[in-house]
C-alpha cells in the first residue's frame, strides 16, 4: 500500500466515523471523573482509619463527605 492510498484510507475512515469523537470523549471524561471520585473516597477512608487508630472522634464534616456522591 503506497502512501497516497494509506492517506486516502485514513481520510475515508475519518469522514465515515468523525462523530465517534463525541461519545468517545464523553466516555474518557466520565472515566476520569469516576477515578477522581474513587480517589477522594479512598483518601477519606484512609483519614478515618487514621482517626480510628488514634482513638479520636472524626469531625462530622469528614463523615458527611463519605455520604456525598
Amino acid at each position: 500500500m503506497d502512501d497516497f492510498a494509506r492517506v486516502t484510507a485514513i481520510q475515508d475512515f475519518f469522514r465515515s466515523f468523525w462523530w465517534l469523537i463525541f461519545p468517545l470523549s464523553w466516555l474518557v471524561f466520565e472515566a476520569y471523573q469516576s477515578w477522581l471520585a474513587h480517589r477522594a473516597r479512598r483518601d477519606t477512608v484512609e483519614l478515618l482509619r487514621t482517626y480510628a487508630e488514634a482513638g479520636r472522634e472524626p469531625p462530622p464534616e469528614l463523615l458527611a463527605r463519605l455520604g456525598q456522591r
